[in-house]
């Protein structure tokens, strides 16, 4: 195979991966086919609230079906662009690009043309499984996250530390998670030109945003005394563990600001600016969804979730994601908007990150012990050898009645 397409047996970085050219364009139409399919959605343009979430469900399988054929030569020769090392700025890179995603978008629409055919009158249940599966995708942004937490903590040099437990090391924690999203709450109420209004209304919003900062902080004091007995655990990294708490908590407290500031008593902001938020949110969660894939293939010895596979799983997670958002908000009427729809979506997100922390913290910071079979054969060694001669004492004692015999 040219060398312009990269070799599962060399499993690349993750950021390496998105931005390697031969699965670039993948990327691309991702972002871009998925903002033109929800915009057309929410609209019903052409009667795309049904048609939309059938090619968002076709789009998902096409790409399941790449991840699981680049492996083979034929599946690197038709889903990889090989661009010889010259980049993407040339026009034969886009040549090639179209001609890769030609073939992505012929199996789309075969999948459309098969599911629109098999279904009939019953199409309408492909935009009801695609709402409902919204609940599950969230999870699912959860389960990445810390998946993908676990693997970058266990991917330092681990040694033996002591976590810190104290009552002091929990206010510090609640601190800075305090200090850190106090200027955000601040900032989303102070921009949401709510200062006209009523001086009791403007109490009110205040008072809510202090309850808010509040429960973020009792959050901290909640997951740090779910953890507290499995991180005095010995033979465990404690500032490793620590330092994977505060991501999860961290990454929950931003969930929840997320679903704060599209509450009703702040500005609501520009759908549009949802839009590119959420895509940026769902980025992230592919690339860490592709991380976990990768390692977990990698142990494995998994070909089908190494190197660009794990980055069609990735794709094919976006699109089952952006589907299920797009046909929530279609199928409601307009009454759910992506404002409202999102909100839930990190709410659910939250409670599920923060509800996996007792169980995932168990899985950071694990020091592999010195096997005490080893360490009895390297006494054994140590009896045998006399360190003075440099001769095996067992051998001595054979020579000595080997001698006696002679004599």
């Amino acid at each position: 195979m040219d060398d312009g397409i990269e070799q599962d047996t060399e499993v690349e970085g993750v950021i390496e991966s998105f931005v390697n050219p031969s699965t670039f364009p993948h990327i691309v139409t991702l972002i871009l086919s998925t903002a033109i399919l929800y915009l057309m959605m929410k609209i019903k343009l052409f009667g795309m609230d049904e048609l939309g979430s059938i090619i968002f469900l076709s789009l998902a399988i096409t790409y399941i079906l790449a991840a699981i054929i680049n492996p083979s030569k034929i599946g690197k020769f038709l889903l990889n662009v090989n661009h010889d090392n010259a980049g993407i700025f040339n026009s034969q890179y886009w040549v090639k690009s179209a001609k890769v995603m030609s073939v992505i978008a012929l199996t789309c629409l075969t999948l459309t043309v098969l599911l629109e055919s098999q279904l009939g009158e019953n199409r309408s249940n492909v935009i009801f499984f695609m709402s409902s599966i919204f609940l599950l995708m969230s999870i699912g942004q959860a389960i990445s996250i810390t998946a993908g937490g676990i693997n970058y903590s266990n991917g330092r040099k681990l040694k033996p530390r002591e976590s810190k437990t104290g009552r002091l090391a929990t206010t510090s924690r609640a601190i800075i998670i305090i200090l850190v999203f106090s200027p955000l709450v601040w900032w989303f109420g102070y921009t949401s030109g709510q200062t006209a209004q009523e001086i009791t209304y403007v109490n009110l919003n205040w008072m809510l945003q202090f309850v808010f900062i509040i429960c973020l902080g009792l959050i901290v004091i909640l997951a740090d005394k779910m953890t507290r007995e499995k991180r005095r655990s010995e033979s465990i990294d404690g500032r490793a563990v620590d330092r994977f708490m505060m991501f999860i908590i961290a990454t929950c407290c931003w969930h929840l600001f997320s679903a704060w500031r599209r509450n009703p008593f702040i500005q609501n902001p520009n759908e549009n600016a949802i839009l590119v938020e959420e895509g940026f949110l769902m980025a992230i969660t592919i690339i860490l969804a592709v991380w976990s894939i990768s390692n977990r293939g990698k142990k494995k010895g998994w070909r089908v979730f190494q190197g660009q596979s794990a980055i069609f799983w990735g794709v094919a997670f976006g699109y089952t994601y952006g589907g299920s958002v797009a046909s929530l908000s279609s199928i409601s009427g307009g009454y759910l908007d992506m404002v409202s729809i999102t909100a839930l979506g990190h709410l659910i997100t939250a409670f599920s990150i923060i509800v996996m922390l007792p169980l995932s913290i168990g899985l950071v910071g694990i020091v592999k012990k010195i096997e005490t079979s080893s360490k009895e054969k390297f006494e054994e060694i140590s009896k045998i050898y006399n360190p003075e001669k440099g001769v095996e004492k067992e051998n001595n004692s054979d020579d000595e009645d080997t001698v006696e015999l002679l004599d």
